[in-house]
């Protein structure tokens, strides 16, 4: 028990997401309040060579129209990434959400580094939206929907049952293998449950043929994702459910000397 406990602990260590670099986050928070507040001195003095001549004042004025006045209610790392190159060369891409009440603020960061400098931005992007552009944007409802639409929310909740009923009848009859392929979809329909988009992979194997997944900014749609339980379908077009044959039992040997002798 205890060596299954310290797997367990183990795998959901494992298992954890990184954090982003407190420094490159306290950096693009830094950027943003010099936005947020004008000052334009302080934004270039963090900003690469390439960048400052794109600094203008009336760019900047256009950068702070998209923010709020005030600290944010709430400040959170949508995502981040990192590469580096040969050389020292190295990049740092970090998208911060700034919550307010009136709006949500989400700001894109690229920082480089060359060799062993200091971290510069090279790059700086904007948006915002009221909490009803939000939810309009990334919110579930059937509310002027297709037929794609409700045929793909039925299949995401159908096939995953079928595959689960047909790997819990597999089980009961002791066809494993049947057990674990039933498990799996074939192929991929991925929809944009907002805007209708859709994109079909055939080559693709999927758990439980189906999923729904959200993106953690607030312009990120539900997606659904549906594929054909083929081994689940198979199974019982194959008449797998029903029970295995008994084999015939084989009787016990008898050798020449037991036989009744003959009569002359």
């Amino acid at each position: 028990m205890r060596i299954f406990l310290v797997v367990v602990v183990l795998l959901l260590s494992g298992c954890a997401m990184p954090q982003a670099d407190p420094q490159r986050v306290a950096q693009a928070t830094g950027a943003y309040e010099s936005v947020r507040d004008g000052d334009l001195a302080a934004f270039a003095a963090q900003s690469t060579p390439s960048l400052r001549p794109q600094l203008t004042p009336r760019t900047m004025a256009e950068l702070r129209g998209y923010s709020a006045p005030g600290d944010p209610e709430h400040s959170k790392v949508l995502s981040w990434r990192s590469s580096s190159a040969a050389g020292g060369a190295a990049l740092y891409e970090i998208i911060q959400q700034h919550e307010y009440p009136q709006r949500t603020v989400i700001v894109e960061v690229v920082m480089v580094r060359d060799g062993g400098g200091p971290w510069l931005i090279d790059g700086y992007h904007m948006n915002a939206v009221s909490p009803a552009q939000a939810r309009a944007a990334s919110g579930f409802s059937l509310k002027g929907k297709s037929l794609l639409h409700y045929i793909v929310l039925i299949g995401v909740v159908v096939a995953p049952l079928a595959c689960l009923a047909t790997a819990g009848v597999a089980a009961w009859r002791r066809r494993w293998g049947w057990m674990i392929f039933s498990l799996f979809g074939v192929g991929q329909l991925a929809l944009n449950w907002t805007t209708g988009e859709w994109q079909f992979q055939a080559l693709y194997f999927s758990v439980l043929s189906a999923g729904f997944l959200k993106g953690v900014g607030p312009f990120d749609p539900w997606m659904l994702t549906l594929s054909l339980p083929i081994p689940a379908l198979l199974f019982w077009a194959l008449r797998r459910h029903r029970p295995k044959a008994a084999r015939p039992k084989k009787g016990p040997a008898t050798s020449p000397a037991d036989s009744p002798a003959g009569e002359a």
